[in-house]
């Protein structure tokens, strides 16, 4: 599901009797503004003398006019509000799960602010501009031909004048539709831009006040937020310019179809009374306003449109796992014969013909310097990237050829970053799902999160992003969420760089301890006591595997390791 019809068809799936019910509604109430018009002659006539209906018979329609306003507010409390809710539920909640199947390759593609646009500043757009306005443009139209419809009842002759005066509105209001909608779009893309540095200055807050940048943001800001305000402003002025072409225009054509009236009512051979001219102007506003509205609505219409697109090309780039094979056990382990990597075809190889096996059970430990491919490993092993050189083996399986849903049950990954729902430490822990108490309680046992669980509880709530937690607390939960969905593999990405030493050696004695299961960890603390512990020790330099032991054949060799440990020390 990727093209923009089938994204359109979301806001009226399951929704059609709602959205039919409503229509029936705009329907009415473009019927309630003709009967108004109609009512208005019978009533002026009356006064004229020159009516053929009795005062009670007048009285009656009027009454009946009422109860079918009623009617109609009633239906449209319960049918329109309804339709946008399901509608946008609908939209937002296929978006949110197809954002979800994609690989990090293609999420990552896109800046983060163009998803958080689409959630917020575009979903509201598209409800405002689209689908509001569908219900705007059958009221408007239903009036036009309503009101034309009538008009030739009362004075086919003058109805043309209508039409030919009429004219003038519809040439001046649709030239501007295109350009309303360049706008919006302009609008959104700008829009997009604001909140992606927003966010941006938000997250870095801590940044800016230790390096005293505040001016320099503010700067930035402010020439992002000038450009966002400049664009709405000129998107306003083109609403406006096409609704004053279009009541400039409005005015003519009213007030020529009035003195035509006037002098038609004049004439001896006429069947106009001055009861239908007032009639016959009153329904002038409602072949008028459709003129000056409809092109407007289309312009908001087709920007809105616009959005559905762009949503609609951000989940098209997602990658399927059709036709691939499910990853039953992991077997021996996981073996790469040969494997290079690039980010992009320019860029240096971040892993460079690497050759390695890593054995179920075992732990190893990935040391080097910054740039040396440690994380580029990580993320490979992962299956975020499938266009590698050579070959990545799970159990004698290709890794491109593995489905992403059986992988993950299989492999977990912690890293320096843990996202925290703000939500409660068991929510945190189970993400979401439904797990039995025994089974909780043992992955606290294991990740040693016991001590904070009996003081604060499983229901402690861990704030924003985990804020009322330590990093220590917050590396424990990602262990516990990595031992509760029995992953037989655990890869850890520099996971206690930002934590301080006592607390980083007791979370790496607890991945250490998890002996059931292949560890892989990235580590740049090189701590004697740890590192004797793992069974393979791997030393990476400009993406390439230079160096394999243990601690001891390693410190023995007084190769590249042993320079990197004497120099951290």
């Amino acid at each position: 599901m990727n093209s923009y019809r089938q994204y359109r068809k979301l806001f009226f799936k399951n929704n059609r009797l709602v959205v039919f019910l409503t229509v029936v509604i705009y329907i009415f109430t473009a019927l309630i503004n003709l009967g108004i018009s109609v009512g208005l002659q019978l009533v002026f006539d009356y006064m004229a003398g020159k009516s053929s209906y009795s005062f009670l018979m007048i009285l009656l329609a009027f009454v009946g006019l009422l109860f079918v306003t009623g009617v109609k507010a009633i239906g449209e409390y319960h049918f329109y509000p309804r339709f946008l809710e399901k509608a946008m539920n609908q939209y937002k909640e296929v978006f949110i799960r197809q954002l979800l199947e994609k690989n990090l390759a293609d999420y990552n593609a896109a800046n983060s602010a163009t998803y958080l646009s689409i959630f917020t500043n575009d979903c509201e757009r598209i409800q405002e501009n689209y689908l509001k306005k569908i219900f705007d443009a059958i009221l408007q139209v239903v009036m036009l031909v309503g009101s034309l419809s009538l008009m030739l009842y009362y004075s086919p002759l003058l109805t043309l004048i209508a039409i030919l005066i009429s004219m003038v509105p519809v040439f001046a209001s649709v030239s501007m539709a295109n350009q309303l909608a360049e706008r919006e779009e302009t609008v959104a893309r700008n829009n997009e831009n604001y909140v992606s540095l927003t966010k941006d200055i938000l997250n870095g807050m801590s940044v800016v006040k230790s390096f005293k940048a505040e001016e320099e943001v503010a700067g930035l800001y402010e020439d992002r937020s000038k450009t966002l305000e400049k664009v709405k402003k000129n998107r306003e002025q083109s609403r406006i310019l096409v609704n004053s072409l279009g009541e400039g225009a409005g005015l003519i054509a009213q007030f020529g179809v009035l003195l035509a009236g006037a002098w038609l009512v004049h004439q001896q051979s006429s069947t106009l009374t001055a009861g239908m001219v007032l009639a016959f102007t009153n329904l002038m506003n409602f072949v008028l306003q459709p003129i000056s509205v409809l092109p407007q609505l289309i312009g908001q219409m087709k920007g809105a449109q616009k959005l559905i697109v762009k949503m609609a090309d951000q989940i098209g780039s997602t990658k399927r796992d059709e036709d691939k094979t499910d990853l039953l056990e992991l077997g021996e382990g996981i073996r790469l014969e040969n494997v290079s990597f690039a980010y992009t075809k320019d860029e240096h190889l971040a892993v460079d013909s690497l050759n390695l096996n890593l054995l179920a059970g075992k732990s190893y430990a990935i040391v080097g310097g910054s740039g040396s491919g440690k994380s580029s490993l990580i993320h490979l092993l992962m299956g975020y990237y499938t266009d590698y050189q050579g070959q990545i083996l799970v159990n004698g399986k290709e890794l491109r050829q593995v489905s992403k849903e059986s992988l993950y049950d299989k492999l977990t990954l912690i890293q320096q970053s843990v996202f925290i729902f703000d939500s409660s430490i068991k929510d945190n822990i189970t993400l979401f799902k439904d797990f039995p108490a025994s089974e909780i309680d043992r992955v606290v046992e294991l990740a040693g999160l016991s001590p904070l669980v009996e003081e604060k509880g499983l229901a402690y709530s861990c704030g924003e992003n985990g804020n009322r937690l330590s990093g220590g607390e917050k590396q424990r939960i990602a262990i516990a969420r990595s031992l509760l969905k029995h992953a037989e593999v655990l890869l850890v990405d520099e996971a206690t760089s930002a934590l301080d030493n006592e607390t980083a050696a007791t979370i790496n004695q607890s991945i250490l301890d998890l002996k059931d299961m292949l560890r892989v960890v990235i580590t740049h603390r090189l701590d004697e006591q740890s590192l004797k512990q793992y069974d393979q020790i791997l030393v990476m330099k400009k993406g390439r595997l230079i160096e394999v032991g243990s601690y001891e054949e390693l410190m023995a060799e007084k190769g590249y390791f042993y320079s990197l440990y004497t120099v951290s020390k």
